[in-house]
C-alpha cells in the first residue's frame, strides 16, 4: 500500500516515524539510510506493507513527485521538431537531428519501435529483468540469517535504483 503525508517524528535510530496521518511507520534495514536524510515536515511517499497493527515500510522517496511536461515548446522562428518540440532553423525537415536519429514517433501515435530490439513493451520487460538480476546478483551472500522478506525487499530497493538509472542513461541518447 501506498501513501503520502508528512514527517511529524522520528525515532531517534531512525528504524521508525510517525506521519501525519496519526500512524507510526517502521522500516525495514535496507530504507533505514533514507530515513536518515530526510527530517521532519518533510513530505514523503510510502509503501509499506501491514502486518497485524502494525505497518512496515519497504519504500520511502520525498513526496516531490515530478510530473511529466505536458507543454508543448514555442519556436521563434516557427518551426519545431514534431516529437519533442525543440526549435528548428527552417521548415526543410520536420524532426531535429537526434529525434531523427532514434527513430522517434509524434507522442500519441502508434507503431513499435524501430530498434532490433522488439516492441516497447519486451524492451521494457528485458530491462526490468535485468535489474533483477543485477539487484540478485548485488545482494547475494550480504545478508547471511536474514529473513527472505528482508532479503526480498532490498532486492526491489535495488532493482527500482537500477532501473530508474538504466532508463535516465538510455535518455541521455
Amino acid at each position: 500500500m501506498e501513501v503520502k503525508g508528512k514527517i511529524l517524528a522520528k525515532k531517534g535510530d531512525n528504524k521508525a516515524f510517525k506521519l501525519d496521518d496519526g500512524n507510526w511507520y517502521n522500516l525495514n534495514d535496507p530504507v533505514i539510510p533514507y530515513l536518515e536524510k530526510m527530517n521532519k515536515g518533510d513530505e514523503v511517499l510510502v509503501t509499506f506493507e501491514k502486518k497485524g497493527v502494525s505497518r512496515y515500510v519497504s519504500k520511502l522517496t520525498t513526496g516531490k513527485v515530478e510530473t511529466p511536461n505536458t507543454e508543448t515548446k514555442t519556436s521563434t522562428t516557427g518551426f519545431a521538431c514534431e516529437v519533442c518540440g525543440a526549435e528548428l532553423k527552417d521548415g526543410r525537415f520536420k524532426k531535429c537531428f537526434m529525434c531523427n536519429k532514434k527513430g522517434g514517433t509524434k507522442t500519441g501515435t502508434t507503431g513499435t519501435s524501430k530498434t532490433n530490439y522488439g516492441s516497447p513493451e519486451d524492451i521494457a520487460g528485458k530491462q526490468r529483468g535485468n535489474a533483477l538480476n543485477a539487484a540478485g546478483t548485488a545482494v547475494s551472500g550480504n545478508f547471511p540469517g536474514v529473513d527472505p522478506e528482508t532479503i526480498a525487499q532490498a532486492v526491489i530497493i535495488i532493482a527500482d535504483k537500477l532501473l530508474e538509472w538504466a532508463r535516465a542513461e538510455e535518455n541521455k541518447e
